[in-house]
């Protein structure tokens, strides 16, 4: 299951939320649909009232407003018939132009109730080029329209336990353990947890990236820069020098850095080292003292008179 959901940071400048969500609630709901725990990667989960007003804090009278003014302006769809959610716009933020990604968003296809939605992720998939596999469904076989009319909201299911949501939401609406791992490592996910908004100058700058290294060294390399908190003209830098080196896979960057680490203890060893001082030695003794007898004071005064003579 997911655990990240990607919000851009112009959202809070985006004039449908500066100047119709005006309300701070509206504003509340709005975060909460694009990040609850329920979100896929196709962008159509089901909703359950009662959790939403366990995590808001809102009104069901509240929520059903919200809900009912997102459905005006286009901004999601709402089926009363199977309890389910669109956003409408997901994809287009959300990208899956990995075609492990777009596998994700194939086996979440098979969980959506409402057939129009399935419908409409798939036509969205392919007008943004994603390589989904899934096709049209039959328009015989789509079921009723969809809609929020206010009054008619249908009662929520019992709410589960937190074992049973969490067993429904990795088997229903979101892909297991063993999914992700295959579905993993995503370039294009991956830059937007690391470094950010994903534009399509960038975009395009990894594809060519892929292109040239594959997806799991532009992802090693996005790694190692975000380890060392540098940005991504840091991981392009890592990248040119595998490029340079012909390195090809992850095998060949390990053994790249393993013969990186050993010239480096090499050289390090052939630095001239002073030699070690006598003294330092552990057989080293030290001279005997040799003592000067004392002088006394009629041998003394002598010498002073006979210095005083020559001068």
């Amino acid at each position: 299951m997911a655990i990240y959901r990607q919000i851009h940071t112009t959202i809070w400048q985006d004039n449908f939320v500066g100047d119709v969500l005006t309300e701070p609630p509206e504003k509340l709901f709005w975060a909460y649909l694009l990040t609850n725990s329920q979100t896929t990667q196709c962008g159509v989960y089901p909703f359950r009232m009662r959790q939403a007003q366990f995590d808001t804090g809102l009104t069901g009278d509240e929520i059903k407003s919200i809900i009912n003014k997102l459905v005006q302006y286009e901004k999601i769809k709402y089926s009363t018939e199977n309890n389910e959610i669109m956003i409408i716009n997901w994809l287009k933020y959300n990208s899956a132009r990995s075609p492990k990604v777009a596998a994700v968003i194939d086996k979440e296809l098979l969980s959506i109730k409402t057939l129009e939605f399935e419908s409409e992720v798939i036509k969205k998939c392919v007008e943004l080029k994603y390589p989904v596999k899934t096709k049209l469904p039959d328009e015989n076989t789509l079921s009723i329209p969809y809609g929020y009319p206010i009054d008619t909201i249908s009662q929520p299911e019992p709410e589960p336990t937190q074992n049973q949501n969490i067993t429904n939401t990795a088997t229903a609406t979101e892909p297991t353990d063993e999914d992700q791992a295959s579905a993993a490592p995503d370039v294009y996910t991956y830059y937007q947890e690391a470094f950010g908004v994903l534009n399509s100058f960038v975009s395009e700058n990894l594809t060519q990236w892929v292109n040239d290294l594959g997806d799991e060294l532009v992802v090693e390399a996005m790694k190692r820069a975000a380890l060392d908190q540098k940005g991504f003209r840091y991981a392009e830098g890592i990248m040119k020098q595998w490029a340079k080196k012909n390195l090809k896979t992850l095998d060949d960057v390990n053994a790249d850095d393993v013969r990186f680490n050993n010239s480096s203890r090499s050289k390090r060893g052939n630095i001239k080292q002073e030699p070690t001082p006598e003294w330092a030695k552990p057989d080293y003794k030290a001279p005997e003292k040799i003592e000067t007898p004392a002088m006394t004071d009629a041998e003394f005064m002598a010498l002073m008179e006979g210095d005083q003579d020559e001068n």
